[in-house]
């Protein structure tokens, strides 16, 4: 199976590459520095190169961190958010359509802030707004699947990584035993959903129960 990666050199796309290949999945890993998907002409470039190969399914590791509260935004903060999360995904597969599998499968990643909130509306809305997003492909490419998994609070990521002692021990606190999520719990259910026919328009909540 070829997956192609946006969002390629995340910490999330890295760390799950080596786990997936020992289930015969290839990850075509994207660097922003090769397809920035919030500029159409280069999604154009990119999806009529020739020599581009069938893609089974697309993976969406492409993201910004939460980063401002409503009292800190700004309108460029928010459409950046919208232009990584909601625009470049539907732009993308617009004119990637054609070089998919026809019954190939799309994989996003939501966030538990897309139901409970976030310090950053901006994050919160845009993770929020791919269930629509979701069903709005399904709807039109009936062959495919469209998934996301909604994650909580990664271990060693770059947001655990600029969190202050104490507002990591509030996370832990709401979460199943304190535990955070791992990378092989992601490459785990990443997986589940690239091969299982079953799954359709759902979004998986992978947040050791967030309270």
């Amino acid at each position: 199976m070829k997956v192609l990666v946006i969002g390629g050199n995340s910490f999330i796309a890295q760390g799950i590459e080596s786990y997936l290949s020992t289930q015969g999945i290839t990850l075509i890993r994207i660097e922003r520095s090769v397809l920035d998907i919030t500029d159409e002409v280069q999604i154009q470039q990119f999806c009529n190169n020739p020599h581009l190969p069938t893609y089974d399914a697309i993976l969406f590791a492409q993201g910004i961190n939460p980063s401002l509260s409503t009292k800190e935004t700004s309108a460029e903060h928010l459409l950046a958010m919208l232009k990584v999360n909601i625009m470049g995904p539907v732009l993308l597969l617009k004119h990637l359509f054609p070089r998919m599998n026809p019954h190939g499968n799309v994989v996003f990643f939501s966030s538990v802030a897309a139901e409970k909130g976030s310090y950053d509306p901006g994050y919160a809305a845009s993770k929020a707004a791919i269930q629509g997003m979701i069903n709005s492909f399904a709807n039109e490419f009936s062959s495919m699947r469209f998934n996301a998994i909604a994650l909580g609070l990664v271990e060693n990521s770059p947001v655990f990584n600029q969190m202050t002692p104490d507002f990591l021990q509030k996370h832990r606190d709401r979460m199943h035993q304190g535990t955070l999520i791992q990378l092989e719990h992601i490459a785990a259910v990443v997986n589940l959903l690239l091969t299982n026919q079953n799954l359709n328009r759902s979004i998986i909540p992978l947040t050791a129960g967030y309270r």
